[in-house]
């Protein structure tokens, strides 16, 4: 059967903004299926294990004890497109200390999105589930007892509109739940929205989106006292007033509208938007800022690829772990840490750079990052002007076949200017890798560095030194792992199949 590939473009826009990017990691260019068309599937899900030592288990500056750590879970990147399109990626683990330095406790980052229906249907149902931490301190050392997970669900239904061949109208609702381990936060959001796509060719489409949706806290009354205390403790006439509390406690409307550009061609994908959102706390004041989105990735040969990404726009804790930049858990496993669990909404705001390497048997990543968490409405962990710089760098070597060396060099540079303090961390790992049949074999040794200053009245941001030595142990259940890195364009958007 012929398949026509403007319907797919239409596809690949017609989710509305809120499932905007978890929509295009199972819709991507020529992936459109119809009835006739077979499923079709790429990557790996695999079950993780290993144990590692620390001499620093607590992340102290002084006084540093010791532990083992043995771990057990799994690891997914993997996509499957058909009248069940599925998108996993990112692990997790549960982690338990031999010494008891802490409780066990899962561990990881998880997005997992899955989609029944084909665009060319009539209705599809969208199923998504969205797993990670965030700090309950932002200066706190990443220790288990300084982290909570954060779960973000979300579920509903999407009818497409065909009219042609190069025009659809999408009209969605979802229903999304984040719950929180220990703070207070948990709420429910019920999101509709609408876009209308016009397919220009086969390889490019344009969209207007527009959507509303409307968060509820399931106990105001504990956001409410949350937030007066917060507002006491930072004795700043910045923080939440009292005036604002009960607007902020009630919940919030967050409103957006754009207009979106996509196009992929042999060597460049392009994914461009721009609108307005504003976000209305119930009773209370009401703001509103520009939104954007560029993403855009170049094939410069064969062997390199090089690209640049920016966003801003209105977002959650829970929006913000299916994010196409959330971390996977592999990565926040190896050094970074995670964000911080607040409240309130945040405008959001994020840049990427990089050029990615790989010919022969060498390959060579860097990349830059840049991270700011604007709140309208401040509380003493949310800082009003909280950002990060980040640089990492990752060289390998295929030694064989089947045994890869690499070594990893990250900085990550945090201020918080409400409170007054700022960290600097240095992550540095060397690894070794060995692929027996649907097995590899992963030894490593890592260096973790971080110092803090001296923040305002009490806090003050953590500082420690932590050497680690591991092996952990993947096993290939579906799909397989390869051992070169793939071409990545980056977060949010696939690895180059066409070119020379």
């Amino acid at each position: 059967m012929k398949i026509d590939t403007r319907h797919f473009c239409l596809a690949m826009l017609a989710l509305g903004w809120q499932a905007h990017a978890a929509a295009q990691e199972v819709t991507q260019p020529g992936q459109m299926s119809t009835a006739a068309t077979p499923a079709q599937q790429s990557g790996y899900v695999d079950l993780l294990g290993g144990l590692a030592y620390t001499d620093n288990a607590l992340l102290r500056s002084s006084q540093r004890s010791g532990d083992g750590i043995a771990t057990a879970g799994f690891d997914a990147n993997y996509r499957r497109t058909g009248e069940l399109s599925l998108s996993l990626l990112g692990s997790l683990a549960r982690l338990e200390y031999f010494r008891r330095s802490f409780s066990g406790s899962f561990y990881g980052h998880f997005f997992g999105l899955g989609v029944l229906g084909k665009p060319t249907d009539l209705l599809q149902w969208r199923l998504s589930d969205s797993f990670g931490e965030e700090m309950t301190d932002p200066l706190s050392a990443p220790t288990p007892q300084s982290l909570q997970t954060i779960n973000d669900v979300a579920t509903g239904p999407l009818f497409n509109l065909n009219f042609g061949l190069t025009n659809r109208l999408t009209l969605s609702g979802l229903y999304s739940r984040t719950t929180y381990q220990r703070s207070p936060f948990d709420s429910q959001t019920y999101t509709g929205a609408a876009a209308f796509a016009h397919a220009l060719s086969g390889a490019s489409a344009l969209s207007l989106q527009v959507n509303t949706a409307h968060t509820k806290y399931i106990n105001g009354a504990a956001v409410q006292s949350y937030l007066a205390g917060a507002s006491s403790a930072t004795g700043n006439s910045g923080a939440v007033g009292a005036s604002n509390v009960t607007g902020s406690s009630s919940g919030y409307d967050i409103r957006q509208a754009s207009i979106a550009y996509n196009t992929r061609l042999v060597r460049t994908q392009i994914q461009l938007s721009a609108g307005y959102n504003t976000l209305q706390y119930s009773g209370g004041a009401r703001h509103g800022a520009p939104l954007y989105e560029v993403r855009i990735s170049h094939q410069v040969s064969p062997f390199s690829t090089v690209f640049v990404s920016g966003q801003q726009m209105y977002s959650t804790n829970g929006g913000a772990l299916g994010s196409p930049g959330a971390e996977t858990g592999l990565q926040i496993g190896a050094g970074q840490n995670p964000g911080y669990a607040v409240a309130q909404p945040f405008n959001e705001r994020s840049a990427d750079a990089g050029w990615l390497f790989n010919r022969a048997r060498t390959s060579l990543s860097l990349t830059g990052t840049y991270r700011q968490n604007v709140f309208d409405q401040t509380s003493v962990t949310n800082s009003n002007n909280s950002r990060e710089e980040g640089a990492t760098i990752i060289l390998g070597r295929q030694l064989r076949p089947t045994v890869r060396v690499q070594l990893r060099a990250q900085g990550f540079w945090n201020r918080f200017s409400r409170l007054g303090a700022q960290t600097q961390r240095e992550i540095f790992e060397l690894s070794f890798s060995k692929r027996l049949a649907r097995t590899m074999i992963w030894f490593y040794v890592q260096r973790r560095h971080q110092s803090g200053s001296q923040g305002i009245s009490t806090f003050q941001a953590a500082s420690y030194n932590d050497d680690r030595v591991g092996l952990f142990v993947t096993f290939d259940l579906f799909g397989e792992r390869t051992m070169q890195p793939s071409l990545q364009a980056m977060p949010g958007m696939g690895a180059f199949t066409g070119g020379y």
